[in-house]
């Protein structure tokens, strides 16, 4: 059995048993830390087929460190108190050994499973069934973690059943891993070019006639993909089986640029004309520069991180330099703060740091571009979000 029931073969299983249906479900996704990506495990290689299984990938930060997989739905497995969660988190903390199954450290699972229930549902330590013991099953139930025993990467069982937690569906913490869960199976996280024109670009690039990757490319930029997928994330268009249609909010766009250059035709050749221009965006074209505007108020991470804000805001928090936004982590300080952090990975927040109301921007993270950002004054008044200048 040596190197049959590894780690990433272990949570291969694990996946499969409470996500069975993951390719057919809309209302299930999961996704796998990014550690089990590498090609290897303690020496031994992982097959290009457990690999595919356990994709998806993303990095997932929680406040107790990153599971080895999140999972958003209902598990098809028994949980206790099923109706605590209408569309439950669910964690997954999975341990094996290379050579020895019943080597497993079961107990560690169990307590990493249960420092992420502050922030999901239901937590789950999946391991080899030869390392399950009593003692490791007591330790569960009095810690409400959900017990799996693998007894191949094809087979798992469920051991101890736990109960829903007290989390429930209204938590902002639950609510931004959920959203971050299924932003990332549309757009793998990120936008993949940064001006907001080059979105609003697909939504006339696909009204014009003509085909639309040529259209897109002759007229806004080369990257056809990149449009369309933020087109898409940005509500501007839907990506149905039978082809790519405008949503009613890429209709709006399409009018709107009738009305202020007569045609789409018109409007696509001045979008053409603003190709290498260093110029703000906001004096470029201020009306379109509004209408990018009106656009990412209506993105849902715009309207978390107001929320978030108004939290803070409701709270008294003091009005926080970039330093103080950037340490919005230990929930118990700021219980908006995971929330923040998790967004990051899609938006770049921007607030007036006092007393010099002086416009700072928070870093954008490796590999992600910037879109949008929020205005916000000293007192945490929430301002229109505004697009800045883009060059």
């Amino acid at each position: 059995m040596a190197a049959t029931l590894t780690e990433p073969a272990v949570l291969a299983a694990a996946k499969d048993t409470p996500y069975p249906d993951l390719n057919t479900s809309p209302d299930h996704y999961a996704v796998t830390e990014t550690q089990f990506t590498k090609s290897s495990w303690g020496g031994w290689d992982i097959p290009d087929e457990l690999r595919r299984r356990l994709a998806p990938y993303n990095t997932i930060r929680l406040t107790d460190g990153e599971p080895d997989l999140l999972g958003i739905g209902m598990p098809a497995l028994e949980v206790l108190n099923a109706d605590a969660a209408r569309t439950p988190v669910t964690v997954i903390e999975a341990k094996g050994h290379n050579s020895d199954p019943s080597a497993a450290d079961v107990r560690t699972g169990i307590n990493q499973a249960h420092g992420h229930l502050s922030e999901v549902n239901i937590g789950y330590v999946v391991a080899p069934i030869q390392s399950i013991t009593d003692q490791a099953r007591a330790l569960a139930r009095e810690l409400n973690i959900d017990v799996i025993g693998v007894k191949s990467p094809h087979d798992a069982t469920l051991i101890e059943p736990a109960r829903v937690t007290g989390v429930g569906d209204f938590s902002t913490t639950i609510d931004a891993i959920r959203f971050q869960a299924t932003t990332h199976r549309l757009t793998e996280g990120s936008f993949p070019v940064n001006h907001p024109k080059n979105y609003l670009g697909y939504a006339l690039a696909l009204a014009a006639d003509g085909d639309t990757p040529d259209v897109y490319s002759e007229h806004v930029i080369n990257s056809v993909s990149g449009g369309r997928r933020g087109a898409i994330l940005l509500g501007l268009v839907d990506n149905r089986p039978d082809g790519k249609t405008l949503t009613h909010l890429g209709a709006e766009v399409v009018r709107f640029a009738r009305t202020q250059h007569g045609t789409v035709d018109a409007a696509l050749d001045e979008f053409a004309s603003w190709k290498g221009r260093s110029t703000p965006f906001t004096d470029l074209a201020p009306r379109w520069a509004q209408l990018a505007r009106s656009v990412a108020i209506q993105y849902d991470p715009t309207q978390l991180i107001i929320e978030a804000l108004e939290r803070l805001h409701q709270r008294g928090s003091k009005p926080a330099t970039i330093d103080a936004v950037d340490g919005f982590q230990p929930p118990n300080e700021h219980s908006q703060g995971v929330h923040l952090r998790l967004l990051a990975d899609l938006v770049q927040v921007a607030v007036f740091t006092p007393p010099e109301s002086v416009l700072v921007e928070l870093p954008a993270r490796e590999g992600v571009e910037v879109l949008d950002v929020l205005l916000v004054t000293p007192a945490y008044e929430v301002l229109e979000p505004v697009v800045l200048p883009f060059e």
